[in-house]
């Protein structure tokens, strides 16, 4: 990511925010696009970490407050992790391509 991240908006109550959408990113989508809950979860600090006025606006304003982070949160790691799907289904893995190869050696 390009942007700078501040992470001094990490504390006790935003890693449990984090820890809450990397937990349903992995049980939602960890199947189908192979989003682990440890990578889920560090993805979620990183978007924290580089949303930092975002997080703070949803955390100061009693109208926002933690569920519409934790809402937020979320709509950003399955667009994360949606476009990694597209870019990976584009890229023909390294043995596929062995196996291409031989098959046209034959």
């Amino acid at each position: 990511m390009s942007e700078s991240a501040d992470w001094t908006v990490i504390d006790h109550e935003t890693v449990g925010i984090a820890s809450r959408a990397a937990r349903r990113i992995a049980d939602g989508y960890g199947t189908r696009l192979t989003m682990e809950y440890d990578d889920a979860l560090q993805e979620a600090l990183l978007l924290l970490a580089t949303k930092a006025d975002m997080v703070r606006t949803c955390l100061t304003d009693p109208q926002l407050g933690p569920g519409v982070l934790h809402h937020r949160l979320v709509l950003d790691l399955t667009d994360m992790i949606k476009t990694q799907a597209r870019h990976r289904a584009c890229h023909v893995s390294y043995e596929a391509a062995c196996s291409a190869s031989d098959g046209e050696r034959v």
